[in-house]
């Protein structure tokens, strides 16, 4: 597949830590490296800010980086670019025209005035047909609710940002409170994926050597050097530590200047001295300035956690890396932090702008090691599951080949030719690459095997359905582990006195009402009873609960009357998207109930919310075989840790657990 990512001001080149260089800058050259590993051709285009740059630049094996010149090639603020966006396209389009080989099969857009240059070029090139995804990064709308007069946004991104959500093919969202913003926007839920930001494992791991403290112990902060931060809280929150007692505590922040120069004359950092001086903390705060990223894992190892409170975040990596890292997290309950940040498993969150909640974790973690120490063992492994590079690069290939496939096959965006029509799927003749020309097939589909014999009436139509209970069970064996680790947790949980609760809509109701009902009775063989609700859906609970305070809330009204710290929550659902296990999940979430999730296909809402998840690539009917055979795989193992065979320690009833180490 060849794919054009358009990012107008965060270039792959760039050095990290100024104004407007931070995260999309890493994601975007990590997605696009990681697409090419897939075997994808990717080139980036970005607005040149130096006028000695060259035009093109070879930035990994099957990634180029085309610098367009778009308005003066100099670095500007990029609130100033809108007036460029224009000529960028326009650049884009001429540049695709040069050189053919580059002409995209899919167009992938980064941050709001890029998602107008790229509808922009494809326009000029007579490419309308082409699919443009976009990612927005952050929102206008969010950045003007906490910014307000701060925003520096151009006027004119009200009326524009919207409309770049409804003109794209398809939104990739990078967290679930993205979701709800743009709806609010005015872009519909279906037309919106979540896929995750990522990390690099390669580069931040457990095993880099942690930096020399000198004795101290260490809170660290990253990110760009920009009020929104928030930094000056964590400013803040170390002197109530030092006031506390804490006296062998430092904190550096990484970001601003280029060197000790060009930080002296930072607004932001010189504001981040002037408090540290007037809270008596000023030789305590290290403003160390932008360093190069091969020599950020080491100084993340070397702390003793790593706080992020902004104000709002769109999604935030530095946590990532941080658990990367093996370092817990602090971080504020807001955006992206509360997907990536678990509380109480791989970090804790503290409510926004409180230096004192924010002083009173970092105090919990710097007095209890074995609590931060378990943390940061789950951190390592939440990040290996879910926010690995491949795993990303994974997730968005599925989203553009959703788009180019056939509409006869059901994929998110319609007006594509069939396959095997000898009809190009976009652009002039003979202009796609073969990758798009051919038919694409969906995860583990397979041709029919020939029938023998003349096939009765009907017969053709079962086949295919077993063809896809055979695809379902392929998928389910690939989460055979995570199947495996949830029966241990599950043991372990229900033994020291907790309880399970499921729930599903329609045919995944009954799903979770078997798997209850194995619980308090038995799968196989006798065992004592262990305490599992199916949460109500019959029509007296439904009705009662619906008419008080919506059907939406159905399940999250009955998790806040039986859950407790410590339960899990299990929800079956072939979608992913119902809006009340959505709402059941993020209830749980919050009294501190372990969440898990059955799904269909991934990654989908529910998945992305929930602590772990199996998501079954197969059709509705065959995702809900699958959960039967998933019901009945994770008894077996359940039967089996409770007889004895790799029996876990367990907690006494009533003792309050300690943080265990769970698979994520």
């Amino acid at each position: 597949m060849r794919i054009t990512m358009v990012s107008e001001h965060a270039s792959p080149l760039a050095a990290l830590g100024g104004v407007d260089a931070g995260g999309q800058n890493v994601h975007v050259a990590a997605l696009s490296t990681s697409l090419a590993e897939r075997g994808h051709t990717v080139t980036v285009f970005t607005r040149r800010d130096d006028p000695f740059a060259p035009e093109t630049v070879d930035f990994a094996h099957g990634v180029t980086v085309v610098n367009v010149t778009a308005g003066p090639p100099e670095r500007l603020p990029k609130d100033e670019f809108l007036p460029f966006m224009t000529d960028l396209g326009r650049g884009i389009a001429r540049y695709w025209s040069a050189h053919p080989d580059t002409l995209p099969d899919v167009v992938h857009s980064h941050f709001w005035m890029s998602g107008l240059a790229a509808r922009t070029a494809l326009h000029a090139a007579a490419l309308d047909g082409v699919p443009l995804v976009h990612t927005f990064h952050a929102l206008g709308t969010v950045k003007r609710r906490h910014q307000a007069a701060l925003d520096t946004s151009p006027a004119q991104r009200a009326d524009l940002e919207p409309q770049v959500g409804r003109d794209a093919s398809h939104i990739i969202a990078t967290c679930r409170d993205e979701v709800a913003e743009l709806e609010a926007m005015g872009v519909a839920s279906a037309r919106v994926s979540v896929v995750p930001c990522g990390v690099d494992l390669t580069l931040f791991r457990d095993a880099t050597e942690a930096e020399d403290t000198g004795g101290r112990r260490r809170i660290v902060c990253v990110g760009r050097l920009v009020a929104r931060k928030g930094m000056d809280l964590v400013v803040r929150a170390l002197a109530r530590l030092v006031a506390a007692g804490h006296e062998d505590v430092e904190l550096h922040i990484i970001g601003g200047g280029t060197g000790q120069a060009e930080l002296a004359e930072d607004r932001e950092a010189a504001r981040l001295r002037a408090l540290a001086e007037q809270l008596g903390v000023a030789d305590r705060v290290v403003l160390r300035g932008q360093v190069p990223r091969e020599a950020v894992p080491a100084i993340l190892r070397s702390a003793d956690l790593v706080a992020c409170t902004p104000w709002y975040e769109p999604f935030g990596i530095v946590p990532l890396e941080a658990m990367a890292c093996g370092v817990p997290v602090v971080a504020a309950c807001v955006g992206g932090l509360a997907d990536t940040v678990v509380h109480g498993v791989t970090g804790l969150h503290v409510p926004p702008r409180d230096p004192e909640a924010i002083a009173g974790a970092a105090s919990r973690l710097l007095t209890d090691p074995e609590l931060a120490a378990g943390l940061g063992r789950n951190g390592i492994r939440r990040v290996r599951e879910k926010y690995a590079w491949p795993v990303v690069a994974r997730a968005t290939e599925a989203v553009y080949r959703d788009l180019l496939v056939p509409a006869t096959r059901g994929g998110v965006s319609g007006g594509i030719a069939p396959s095997g029509s000898g009809t190009p799927v976009h652009g002039p003749a003979g202009s796609p690459s073969q990758d798009t020309a051919r038919a694409l097939r969906l995860p583990g589909a397979e041709a029919l095997p020939a029938s023998v014999g003349p096939v009765p009436p009907g017969g053709g139509e079962i086949e295919e359905h077993l063809s896809g209970v055979a695809a379902a069970v392929e998928s389910l064996r690939s989460h055979a582990p995570v199947l495996g680790g949830w029966s241990l947790q599950l043991s372990e949980r229900l033994s020291a006195g907790h309880r399970l609760l499921t729930a599903g809509n329609g045919g995944s109701a009954a799903e979770a009402q078997h798997l209850s009902s194995e619980l308090v009775g038995r799968f196989a063989g006798d065992r004592p009873a262990f305490s599992s609700i199916a949460l109500h859906t019959d029509s007296s609970a439904v009705t009662a609960i619906g008419n008080d305070y919506g059907y939406e809330n159905v399940f999250a009204r009955q998790v806040e009357a039986h859950a407790r710290p410590g339960d899990v929550l299990l929800l079956f659902t072939t979608s992913g998207k119902s809006p009340n296990l959505l709402r059941a999940a993020q209830t749980a979430r919050r009294m501190g109930v372990l969440t898990w999730a059955l799904t269909g296909p991934g990654p989908n809402p529910l998945s992305e919310i929930c602590d772990a998840a199996i998501t079954i690539e197969a059709a509705s009917p065959n995702v809900q075989e699958a959960h039967l055979m998933a019901v009945h795989g994770l008894c077996r193992a359940f039967d089996a840790h409770i007889a004895g065979r790799d029996r876990p320690e367990t907690v006494k009833a009533g003792a309050e657990p300690r943080l265990r180490e769970v698979r994520l």
